[in-house]
Order: C-alpha cells, then structure tokens, then sequence
C-alpha cells in the first residue's frame, strides 16, 4: 500500500485539434440532399426559383464543408507556435497571453479562446497560410477582434477549452 498521490497527467508536448465532424455533418449533407431536390424540382417545375434555391442552399453546405473534410485539422499546438488553421503560425514569442472565455446562450456553453499579441497581427504571423479562393469562401474557427488580438471558437472543435488553454500556457510562459 503507498500513500503516494496519484499523479496529475500534464498536458501533451503537441496537441493537434480538429473541427467537431458532427457539428458540420447534418448541414452539409443534408444541404446537398436539400439542393439535389431543389435541382430536380428546377428541372420540372420552376427553373429560376429552384436552382436560386439550390445555390443557396449549395453554399450554406460549401461553408461548412471544413467539418467533414478528411484534413479537418483546426489548430496544431507544438513547441515551434500555434498553427492555426486558414490564418498561419503564430510562434510564442508573438503570444502576451491567452484565457478561455466563456459565453452561454440558455445552457448551451460557447467557449472561446481569446489571444492576446505581443504585435500586431500581420507582423506576428510567421509562415501565413496560402488560401485557394474556394476556402476562402469556407467556414474558419478564428476571427481578429482588435489588432493585436484573435478569437478561436472552441465549441466548434473537438477538444476540451481546458485542455487547449492548459496547452497553450505551458508555452507561453515560456517565451516571455
């Protein structure tokens, strides 16, 4: 018998977070269903209004095609910086700081990741992602609320906000 505490697991050296696939699978496939059906509707009935419907309705699945894509990779946390998925890597010593915020809407918990820039965000970007125009038109996880900082949603992606702020801290302190 030891009365040794049990250990508490650290956090892994590289995490990679992916988009929740389940978030995103009703929308898209049921938006090309709903579009293959506008289509043939287009077909025999009202051409203009349908297919008008059809593209829409095209678009809507088009946008959340980053879900179910077989690279759905959002964010890869390492020791070299933060990738984040359509915007680059952002190396630790670019990062002042970062918190999980949470924002409830009744019950339903919309975790954010707020980081804080040393620089403005164009300048701390090493290595920006080149993005085909297509995926421009496509879902991203991240948005810049001021110039030297970015929201992440984490309610879209399949890892716990603990784990990922418990991640990112044990390099940013680091790399002050």
């Amino acid at each position: 018998m030891s009365d040794a505490q049990p250990s508490v697991a650290s956090p892994p050296a590289v995490l990679t977070v992916n988009y929740a696939k389940e978030k995103g699978e009703g929308i898209v496939y049921g938006g090309i269903l709903i579009a293959g059906v506008l289509i043939l509707h287009a077909i025999t009935r009202a051409p203009t209004v349908a297919t008008i419907g059809a593209l829409v309705v095209l678009y809507g699945a088009l946008y959340h095609w980053p879900f179910v894509r077989r690279d759905r990779r959002a964010m890869e946390i390492s020791p070299g910086g933060l990738v984040i998925d359509r915007l680059g890597r952002l190396p630790w010593n670019a990062i002042a700081g970062a918190d999980v915020v949470d924002r409830y809407l009744r019950a339903i918990r919309n975790a954010e990741l707020q980081i804080e820039l040393r620089r403005p965000l164009e300048s701390a970007i090493e290595n920006p992602a080149q993005v085909h125009p297509l995926r421009r038109l496509m879902y991203r996880c991240w948005r810049s609320t001021g110039p030297q900082q970015i929201t992440v949603k984490l309610n879209t992606l399949d890892t716990a906000p603990e784990l990922i702020r418990a991640v990112i801290l044990q390099y940013v302190g680091r790399a002050a």
